[in-house]
């Protein structure tokens, strides 16, 4: 096994040093020629840390030589996938598992090969990709889907070993089709109609993964498969956000987007109440209960702000509005961000997301100036609580008429009971504080609204904190 590790990463090592032709003491053409052939003959190798160093080499030669050198490594390599696809299919007992590792390395191959397309940025490397995208596509989204269904048949069957290669192919499957679907298509609307049946798919087929995976006890959830299941759940969640980063009006013109909106915010709103389960004045004798995919919560939380704030869905400086800023508009304020929902969305994100929780409030107590630093970074993307601060602020900009008054009327409540709705309130009046200047008089709230004792002094580290974003 030492050895043969050696072996590859010597020849990988190589391929990185020699394969050009412009360094010196490059492979010879007559070398390289005999050295391709072989290339994706070799797919069978089990030994993951092998076969890792084994598919990588090979997408580095496909780096340098596709299209120019190499133009049919495309095809072949999609003829290799399609290939093995069958023979698992079709495959008895005894050879499932040679089947199923050939289909791991190969699909691993192609998701390096089609990333690195993504990764260029000339006109004509981006019409390389262009021109390959739809053969691929149509290649890898049959296989995703049999998988699929295999999967729910071992699922049911009990059959736990299949269930967890099926899962693994599925992953592979997903990391491929998501860059393609996002940037292989130059004209999302003529692609073929294999492409949107995906994405439609992709909806339900997250929803069902994440039932399975929260139905699953807390101390199975680090098992392998477990942790497989975690990363196609959100590996869905990235397809949805590169759809909407890089094709917003197609993404909200889609009509599978409205439901799968909703869906985040029941996911959304079902892991509110753990944020605050356990009241600061206990958080030293209890702790509150993990979310059950945390990153799932960012993720939505980070596509509703994308819908709450695009400057895709937005009227240009003089007001005005083209035909797809028109399109976009009506969906987002009939069937989005309609007034009920936008208030109970501030409400939420105010007395569950946006306070402070006790482990923050160590943190702050412990070395308050790294804590203030630290909030100042731009990496609100892996936080909760940071995602829903800037969704919020977003919302409020955005959505002032609808949002503002109620706020002011909040601010203007004699007591509030609960530590967690306070510390969320004065977050808020600091967050929004440049949108509230015309509403309220702060000077004279705050003489009204003097800190009171909390526990861990939560409320006046708070008003600091407050202060320092409304004075100038």
């Amino acid at each position: 096994m030492s050895a043969r590790l050696m072996a590859i990463i010597t020849f990988k090592n190589g391929i990185d040093k020699y394969w050009k032709k412009t360094v010196l003491h490059a492979i010879g053409i007559a070398e390289k020629e005999l050295i391709r052939p072989q290339l994706l003959s070799m797919l069978d190798e089990d030994a993951p840390q092998i076969a890792v160093q084994y598919c990588v080499a090979i997408a580095r030669i496909a780096r340098w030589e596709f299209p120019l050198v190499w133009p049919a490594f495309a095809e072949e390599l999609a003829s290799r996938v399609h290939v093995i696809a069958h023979e698992l299919d079709s495959s008895v007992d005894g050879n499932r598992r040679r089947c199923y590792t050939m289909e791991h390395n190969a699909l691993y191959i192609l998701h390096l090969f089609v990333k690195m397309l993504c990764e260029r940025k000339l006109a004509r490397e981006r019409q390389a990709l262009r021109s390959t995208a739809p053969g691929l596509f149509s290649v890898v989204a049959p296989i995703y889907a049999r998988r699929i269904a295999q999967f729910n048949e071992a699922l049911h069957a009990g059959d736990s070993e299949g269930s967890q290669e099926l899962l693994k192919s599925i992953r592979f499957c997903l990391k491929t089709l998501r860059r393609l679907f996002v940037h292989g298509f130059g004209d999302f609307e003529s692609a073929d109609a294999i492409v949107h049946e995906f994405y439609v798919a992709t909806v339900g087929h997250q929803a069902a993964f994440y039932e399975l995976f929260s139905g699953l006890p807390a101390e199975s959830r680090e098992a392998d498969g477990c942790r497989i299941l975690v990363k196609i759940i959100l590996l869905y969640g990235k397809i949805h956000l590169e759809f909407q980063k890089f094709k917003a009006v197609r993404f909200i013109t889609t009509p599978a987007v409205v439901p799968l909106l909703r869906w985040y915010w029941q996911q959304i709103q079902s892991e509110a109440p753990q944020l605050t389960a356990v009241p600061l004045e206990r958080s030293g004798d209890m702790e509150s209960p993990p979310l059950v995919l945390e990153r799932l919560v960012i993720q939505g939380l980070e596509l509703y702000r994308g819908v709450v704030k695009n400057m895709f869905y937005l009227a240009d400086d003089n007001g005005q509005m083209d035909s797809d800023v028109q399109r976009c508009r009506l969906v987002i304020d009939s069937e989005i961000l309609t007034a009920p929902f936008v208030a109970q969305m501030s409400e939420t994100l105010m007395c569950h997301y946006i306070p402070l929780k006790a482990c923050d409030i160590e943190i702050w107590q412990d070395d308050p100036e790294t804590w203030i630093a630290n909030e100042d970074l731009d990496h609100w993307e892996f936080d909760v609580r940071r995602s829903a601060e800037r969704l919020f602020k977003d919302l409020v900009n955005q959505q002032r008429d609808r949002i503002v008054p109620g706020l002011v009327q909040a601010l203007q409540q004699p007591s509030i009971n609960s530590s967690f709705k306070l510390d969320g309130l004065y977050t808020a009046l600091g967050l929004c504080a440049n949108e509230l200047y015309d509403y309220i008089d702060f000077c004279h709230w705050l003489r009204q609204h003097p800190p009171t004792d909390s526990p861990m002094s939560v409320s006046k580290w708070r008003i600091a904190w407050l202060i320092g974003k409304w004075v100038p």
